[in-house]
């Protein structure tokens, strides 16, 4: 399987194996809060209060490209993680039944938000460091895994450990995971600053490198060619290179070791960290800049937002309508969660070995008007075997989404991968918040209505999505506009 082959690479084996576990950690805090919120108030309200305080930072951080490049590298994740392990550990400390307690959780809900809003886009804008261009595909696939794979086994693990801690002991357990990622980001930084272990290693460089045309240094800095073909990307932002050597990146790149995050570490003729003032890292990108020169991207992510509001109605209904319909109870809805979660996993397997033969909109799109017609069809399943085979078909089509639009934005250089990734984080952020505190009056008037609805307005807009991206130009190349 690609996915073993993969993880034959060292780097690539430590980060995956303490991203799963730091996902399966995150399980573990999500379910804590919302229930030792509703354990102690008896409140939904309070509960939808928390969860909006844990999305709020990823909508207002996602306005500020600065901020984000300052931590496009690998040390700077790790003492991210640090700052989350801290946070999740001191919910045990902080905690109590009361309204200081509550307060307390509030502001360390609002820290871990915070961190992970800055932490997420650029661990994915890193990823594609760690591999050959033509296995952005395979990487965005094995880490698109950690999710499904913590879906899946994330409720036993729950089941299991409620047994053995009370619920606000999760928060430790998630602590730990946190340090368990720092230590490994920590080491990835190290190792990449000394050029050890990396795809790229002992590789000359290209003749090709120094010649803008093909690739190398730009005054205006451009910043990768987004060609569905497979296009290698290109870094060069007036000279410059990411935070980190590329390990297995590019033609031309820095040579491994020769990276901004050490000191003294430039590539020949590249600028080093202190010539990016604005944001010791990246150079900042506009968004509007490569939305405006790449239309269809912009197009992928409002899908994206669509889908995720669209989504709030499976969240919040799915319970009320298995009640109300077939009369099922947690049995019930937990084998809808699990054929969710094992369609999810089965996806994943099978999209790194589909054959790429339509173009990548149209993949994406494609799959999530299927997703559209699957929760239209739950409203209008007459049997739960209908609704556990809707639950597997959405499950399969998720991770086709998710793999297409990353591997698409790791095609683009760094700076613009970061901000791209950014842009998709708030409009999905934004989105979902709007569907959980809109769609549930919707839910409690007539589920299975509602149902029906969000599934027929995703699949509408998927398929519109795929028309105005046929129709908009996509230019070659991703130019860069300094803020």
């Amino acid at each position: 399987m690609r996915h073993i082959r993969l993880l034959r690479s060292r780097p690539v084996r430590v980060l995956w194996l303490s991203m799963t576990l730091s996902v399966l950690g995150d399980r573990l805090y999500g379910l804590a809060a919302m229930w030792v919120v509703y354990a102690a108030t008896g409140s939904s309200s309070l509960m939808g209060l928390v969860a909006a305080v844990e999305s709020l930072p990823y909508i207002v951080l996602g306005g500020s490209a600065t901020v984000m490049a300052r931590f496009s590298r690998w040390r700077r994740l790790a003492w991210i993680d640090a700052g989350r392990a801290a946070a999740a550990a001191g919910v045990p400390l902080l905690w109590s039944p009361d309204l200081p307690g509550f307060v307390a959780m509030l502001v360390l809900v609002l820290l871990l938000g915070a961190l992970s809003a800055v932490f997420e886009p650029n661990l994915g804008a890193l990823i594609p460091q760690l591999v050959e261009p033509d296995e952005v595909a395979q990487v965005s696939c094995l880490f698109d895994l950690t999710a499904r794979v913590a879906a899946v086994i994330g409720q036993g693990c729950v089941g299991v450990l409620l047994q053995l801690v009370s619920e606000i002991q999760l928060f430790a357990i998630d602590g730990f995971t946190f340090v368990v990622s720092a230590l490994a980001l920590g080491w990835l930084g190290r190792r990449t600053t000394l050029g050890k272990g990396t795809p790229a290693a002992g590789r000359p460089r290209s003749p090709r490198a120094a010649d803008p045309r093909h690739g190398g240094a730009q005054p205006d800095g451009v910043q990768g060619d987004a060609r569905p073909g497979g296009a290698r990307p290109r870094d060069a932002q007036g000279g410059a290179r990411s935070g980190d050597a590329r390990p297995g990146g590019a033609q031309g790149g820095p040579r491994p070791g020769r990276d901004q995050e050490g000191a003294g570490g430039r590539a020949r003729g590249a600028r080093g960290p202190d010539d990016w003032a604005a944001t010791d890292g990246l150079q900042v990108v506009r968004a509007r800049i490569v939305l405006r020169a790449h239309r269809r991207v912009g197009v992928a992510i409002a899908v994206h937002g669509v889908a995720l509001f669209a989504a709030a109605v499976s969240t919040v209904g799915l319970p009320p309508l298995l009640v109300s319909r077939f009369g099922q109870g947690a049995a019930g809805y937990g084998l809808a969660l699990a054929a969710t979660a094992a369609g999810g996993l089965a996806g994943n397997l099978l999209t790194g070995h589909l054959p790429h033969r339509w173009p990548w909109l149209t993949t994406y799109c494609a799959a999530w008007t299927g997703a559209g017609l699957s929760l239209a069809g739950l409203g209008v399943a007459d049997s739960m075997a209908a609704v556990i085979g809707l639950c597997v078909l959405s499950g399969l089509l998720f991770p086709v989404c998710a793999v297409t639009l990353r591997t698409h934005l790791s095609r683009f250089g760094p700076a613009a991968r970061l901000r791209l990734l950014t842009v998709d984080q708030t409009a999905v952020r934004a989105a979902g918040t709007v569907g959980m505190l809109l769609l549930p009056f919707a839910v409690d008037a007539a589920p299975a209505e509602a149902f029906v609805g969000a599934g027929a307005l995703l699949s509408a807009l998927a398929l519109l999505g795929w028309w105005v991206g046929r129709r908009a130009g996509e230019g070659p190349l991703v130019m860069t506009d300094a803020a």
